[in-house]
């Protein structure tokens, strides 16, 4: 027995196994792939994501998804968001509504639309109480580098909460608890779309006074459609939890999705849709969707869907310099 299984060998439930691991819990790791699984348990590394990490003796890992999950109460949800309720039929026999969840994924499920919380309780019948989500500045890299660092942990249930808190925290992954699992669910999946915007803005060479609006502009956006679509709190989505995450994804080449808009930049859209790097485009079409059900003005959003949607990212950034420029101001 475990006490702790992630599902997931990629960078981030690398990142969770290596620090819940290095606070003498035993962990017991999930790999989709036999030849991830077999160097972990031989080596204590995983090459296709960190190969220079080695990893702690108490990390295990298996390609045996029931195994994982019955080896502990306490699960760690890491894989990528696309096709989440698929992947969620395969965990209905395996008593999920009795466990402890937490989820360090941020993106939403393309076919769905909904958040993983929103899966977990539609689809396995947990309990919000038993639900918690990560995020922040938290590059998988920079936490087994252990650079200071801050995660945000949102549950209903402080109880449940501190279980994982207590797991992951160490001189220099710092973890903070709120009650507001929205706000800090809906903020890392919206600061994903405002480093797209921020990559095409510097792919674009716009400039620095550009870059700042735009970033404010959209913060304004990630605001209105956390608050009124998925009732979130402002402050939430002003702290680490999407503020934080944002500037940070926004300003690094370390992050994906700044990535995808520096790419997008230069006409390159075809990313492949079920990949990690994937993640923010699926989600900023999403989020468009839903902001325009809901009445939501988003030219940030609506900028970054339309490059990624094919039209010339010139094109696409004067039009949305028009309609900034017909748009009332207030501070």
């Amino acid at each position: 027995m475990a006490e702790y299984g992630i599902l997931g060998a990629g960078a981030m439930g690398t990142a969770m196994s290596f620090l819940i691991a290095s606070n003498n819990y035993e962990v017991l790791v999930w790999a989709r792939r036999k030849e991830v699984a077999d160097t972990i348990n031989k080596k204590r590394v995983n090459v296709e994501y960190m190969p220079q990490l080695v990893l702690p003796e108490k990390v295990k890992a298996t390609t045996n998804i029931k195994k994982c999950v019955d080896s502990s109460d306490n699960i760690v949800f890491a894989i990528p968001s696309h096709g989440l309720v698929r992947f969620c039929e395969k965990l209905k026999d395996f008593q999920a509504s009795k466990k402890l969840w937490l989820s360090v994924i941020k993106g939403m499920d393309t076919i769905s639309r909904r958040t993983v919380s929103q899966i977990l309780q539609d689809e396995l019948k947990i309990g919000k109480d038993k639900i918690v989500v990560l995020s922040g500045p938290n590059f998988a890299i920079e936490i087994v580098e252990n650079v200071p660092t801050v995660g945000v942990l949102g549950c209903k249930s402080f109880r449940t909460a501190s279980n994982f808190g207590k797991a992951l925290t160490t001189d220099n992954f710092v973890v903070k608890i709120t009650d507001d699992l929205e706000g800090v669910e809906i903020g890392g999946i919206l600061k994903n779309i405002g480093a797209i915007a921020l990559g095409l803005v510097d792919g674009l060479n716009l400039g620095d006074n550009t870059r700042g609006f735009i970033f404010s502009r959209y913060l304004n956006e990630a605001l209105e459609i956390g608050v009124k679509i998925f009732g979130a709190k402002e402050e939430t989505l002003l702290g680490p939890a999407c503020l934080g995450d944002m500037i940070t994804t926004a300003f690094s080449l370390k992050s994906r999705n700044r990535i995808i808009g520096l790419l997008a930049s230069k006409h390159i859209t075809n990313i492949p849709k079920d990949t990690f790097i994937a993640e923010g485009r699926n989600n900023a079409k999403i989020v468009k969707t839903l902001a325009h059900k809901n009445k939501i003005r988003t030219p940030i959003t609506d900028f970054v869907n339309s490059v990624l949607a094919g039209t010339k990212p010139v094109v696409a950034f004067n039009n949305l310099w028009e309609k900034i420029k017909k748009e009332s101001f207030h501070s």
